[in-house]
């Protein structure tokens, strides 16, 4: 059947201008995206999309644990320093 006759899957109302490869569905504008030169349907592009470990491994956690140690340490510093040129405010500039 040809795509100008077809309906979107999703939107009843809205004609269709792709039909996904990965599920055969016709879809409007709105309902697909374009992914490595063709227009899938969000379902099918998630079914695509590799999958991400829950936890990472043990060098992971190790460098987050480093970055946020060197981030707090970064900020202690800066506002460490900005304390001591604080300080060295002459007293007759304070109101």
């Amino acid at each position: 059947m040809d795509l100008v006759l077809q309906k979107c899957t999703i939107h009843r109302e809205r004609e269709a201008v792709a039909r996904c490869p990965g599920c055969g569905g016709y879809f409007c504008r709105e309902c697909v995206t374009e992914h490595e030169g063709k227009y899938l349907c969000s379902n099918c592009l998630q079914l695509r999309r590799p999958t991400r470990r829950a936890t990472g491994g043990i060098g992971v956690r190790v460098m987050g644990a480093v970055a946020i140690t060197a981030g707090v340490s970064v900020a202690w510093f800066l506002f460490y320093l900005l304390g001591r040129l604080l300080i060295l405010i002459p007293p007759n500039l304070h109101l």
